[in-house]
């Protein structure tokens, strides 16, 4: 089932994000078929008090987000993308089923 890896943090060194950190992680992304869904240093706050930068990954499954984090390859990355953020905040997160019941529902609802 597809998975997603959503990290939110504040970067503080946007240059060596973009320069650095950005060429370094796009082979493991595509090593675990991952897809960038969203990638934003700047994203708008619509509740609460987030960090605005925002990347949303898809991957096939969970064991391919757990893969693409815990690569032993990717830790000098990660530690560099650590480096120039603050604040970050990673989940996983499975995609959105939804129940049996509902979904019969939803679909005689619309005709």
């Amino acid at each position: 089932m597809t998975a997603y890896f959503i990290l939110t943090h504040t970067i503080t060194d946007l240059e060596t994000y973009r320069s650095e950190y950005i060429p370094l992680v796009l082979p493991f992304i595509a090593q675990y078929d991952g897809e960038i869904v969203v990638a934003s240093p700047d994203a708008e706050p619509l509740q609460g008090n987030p960090e605005k930068g925002v990347v949303v990954l898809r991957f096939p499954s969970e064991e391919a987000v757990r893969g693409f984090v815990n690569d032993p390859e990717y830790q000098p990355v990660k530690e560099l993308r650590i480096a120039v953020t603050t604040n970050a905040n990673a989940v996983l997160a499975p995609e959105f089923q939804m129940p049996q019941g509902l979904a019969r529902r939803q679909a005689s609802d619309n005709p």
